[in-house]
């Protein structure tokens, strides 16, 4: 029986969003408070999540071509990089100039740690460790809402800077977590048939991906219409709030509502999913935001969304995880770190158009069209998983038959 490494990545988890909820969420609130104008910050922060966008799947086909196991080398590199960035932040010896290009760094190395963050989870439980994402992946959404609260308060009484601080402990501390994974032996670390090895089973290149991969790659077109939804209503919901006469406080509680709720469900995601196959639990999802969507416009109180809020239970909380397993499914093992940085390129790209379309659709039209809009958007990713997730590749239908 080999090692139970669920309580390290649930740490690995916790460390990561705690460091999130600083270097993500308030980035603006940071940025603006270094003199920067919000349209510089918003461009900086787009840069980054194109950037992400772009190397993710670049640093994958690294990680799946690689004779030996590297991810968390490649991880503890990438936290080293981000952690350099932030730091030298602080030192003040460097001329303002620098200063974007640094933090832009620091938030791309994070950034791309995502999908090797949850490969790990695939990768080492398919050689016989037990790792529970869902239970990393709550312990992550709790760590969170708590770090938001905390940074929040030190940036307000001790200044700016205290975020970058808090986020300096927490990165060395992912690099001890990451250096402290289980080495695997070479025959271990085979990810084909050495007896049959046809085409299908080797690594392929970035191009050949979206041939090989056909109707997995369609699927992720409701992953991105689905996380513009999302990110849209979350980061306006000041403005939705405000149309029932909410203000900053009530925004606060709805979002943890939401953290909250989407915590319980992933600590128990793998019992749903053994009651609930992939492709259901992602359509499932899609209904679920296309509801929401549709409440926040009937909303006629702020008691009622709160009540919306709950739907965080079946909407994230079900597609953020679910996406880990059926990446993994629909992927061939060679290729299964492009898979997964596939899909969270389409993540990331969605909430970076939520939030371009978002701030468009506030400034020509209000708050009525962004919501209309958000249902449009529910509607097409709902729409996508309903055509996709079900049709099977070729390489799936050769090598696993019906399984998938």
């Amino acid at each position: 029986m080999k090692k139970n490494l669920t309580p390290r990545y649930a740490l690995h988890h916790f460390a990561y969003w705690a460091a999130a909820a600083g270097i993500m969420s308030f980035a603006t609130a940071y940025l603006l408070y270094k003199g920067f104008a919000p349209g510089k910050v918003g461009t900086l922060m787009a840069c980054g999540t194109i950037l992400s966008c772009i190397t993710q799947p670049l640093l994958a086909a690294v990680a799946d071509k690689a004779k030996k196991p590297i991810l968390p080398q490649l991880m503890a590199l990438l936290s080293l990089l981000s952690t350099a960035c932030f730091a030298l932040l602080l030192t003040g010896v460097l001329p303002n100039s620098l200063f974007p290009f640094l933090y832009l760094g620091g938030v791309w190395a994070f950034d791309a740690m995502i999908p090797l963050l949850n490969s790990i989870s695939v990768y080492y439980n398919r050689r016989g460790y037990t790792i529970n994402y869902g239970v990393g992946r709550g312990l992550g959404s709790l760590a969170y809402a708590l770090a938001a609260l905390v940074i929040g308060y030190v940036m307000e009484s001790m200044g700016a800077d205290w975020m970058i601080r808090i986020v300096l402990v927490l990165l060395p501390l992912m690099i001890l977590l990451v250096l402290g994974y289980p080495k695997v032996k070479a025959e271990e670390h085979v990810v084909c048939d050495e007896e049959d090895p046809s085409e299908k089973a080797q690594p392929c290149s970035i191009p050949v991906f979206f041939t090989r991969y056909k109707w997995y790659c369609a699927s992720l077109i409701g992953v991105l219409f689905l996380a513009m939804f999302h990110s849209m209503t979350e980061n306006y919901l000041i403005s939705i709030m405000g149309r029932l006469g909410g203000d900053s406080s009530h925004v606060g509680v709805a979002l943890s509502i939401a953290t909250v709720a989407e915590a319980f469900i992933m600590f128990f995601f793998s019992r749903i999913r053994s009651a609930i196959r992939d492709t259901w639990l992602l359509k499932i999802s899609g209904f679920c935001f296309l509801l929401k969507g549709l409440l926040f416009i009937v909303a006629p109180s702020i008691s009622f969304l709160y009540a919306t809020q709950l739907l965080q239970m079946t909407t994230y909380a079900f597609l953020s995880p679910v996406t880990v397993f059926y990446a993994s499914g629909k992927v061939a093992p060679a290729d299964m770190v492009k898979g997964q940085a596939f899909i969270a390129a389409a993540y990331t790209l969605g909430c970076a158009g939520g939030n371009f379309f978002g701030g468009q659709f506030m400034q020509r039209w209000g708050v009525d069209v962004l919501l209309m809009a958000g249902v449009v958007m529910a509607a097409i990713g709902t729409l996508a998983f309903l055509l996709t997730v079900e049709r099977k590749d070729t390489w799936l239908i050769e090598n696993q038959g019906d399984q998938a």
